[in-house]
């Protein structure tokens, strides 16, 4: 159904634009399948996924369709994708597909984006380009802190440890969330137990922090002295 109304609303506006030429003449027109695609990349790892492109033309022949990656417009790693130059529509279809691949190179606790888009040429009309917006996924259990900071950020620090006592991360050591209004950062966890601590410098702590997993609070704070302590369990 998504199909169908992609290429009706791609008929609508070839009608509204061509109305004047011959009833007959049909557009070469190229599009991605959406303007935008969330891209999850595995922790470490890498993921390929598939895009689909259509055309409103079907032809006896292979047609093949230049791709561009827009540099300028991505903030992707360069050494982190494996775009093809191209796209190959089958004969008699209007249906192409090619293949991304991206690497855990540089990716931000926010993303990244990749832009992609068709090469111009003489006769062929395109459709707008598509983003792939470009994220880690947790293999494992995926835990979230978020803190919204009192009026003294840089007072604040944490730390998350393992039933070994080791540190798994880390922040604000130094006053480094000086000037800061919230922060937020996700944990990938194997199965175990974990100690998390947060820590005011000068007894007076009232940052509301908070301890996501699967969707549900596991620990939550607002108005601790020098520091305040939750042991929890994660388990996929």
């Amino acid at each position: 159904m998504k199909k169908i109304t992609f290429l009706l609303m791609i008929s609508l506006s070839f009608f509204a634009f061509n109305g004047c030429d011959d009833d007959d003449e049909t557009i070469n027109y190229i599009a991605f399948e959406n303007t935008s695609y969330d891209f999850g990349v595995e922790l470490d790892g890498s993921s390929t996924n598939d895009i689909k492109v259509y055309t409103t033309q079907v032809s006896s022949s292979d047609r093949t369709f230049n791709i561009n990656v827009l540099s300028d417009l991505s903030t992707a790693d360069p050494a982190s994708y494996n775009v093809p130059t191209s796209v190959t529509v089958p004969a008699n279809s209007n249906v192409g597909t090619f293949s991304v691949n991206i690497s855990d190179i540089n990716i931000g606790e926010n993303g990244e984006t990749l832009v992609l888009g068709f090469e111009n040429k003489d006769e062929l009309y395109t459709g707008e380009n598509i983003t792939l917006k470009v994220r880690q996924v947790c293999p494992y259990n995926e835990v979230v802190l978020s803190i919204t900071f009192d009026d003294w950020a840089e007072e604040t620090s944490w730390e998350l440890l393992d039933s070994d006592d080791n540190v798994v991360a880390s922040g604000g050591a130094g006053g480094a969330y000086g000037g800061m209004a919230s922060f937020s950062q996700a944990f990938c966890l194997v199965d175990g137990t974990y100690t998390f601590t947060i820590f005011d410098a000068y007894g007076d702590g009232t940052n509301h922090y908070q301890l996501v997993y699967n969707g549900e609070t596991i620990a939550e704070g607002g108005a601790f002295e020098y520091s305040e302590t939750t042991v929890f369990e994660v388990s996929m």
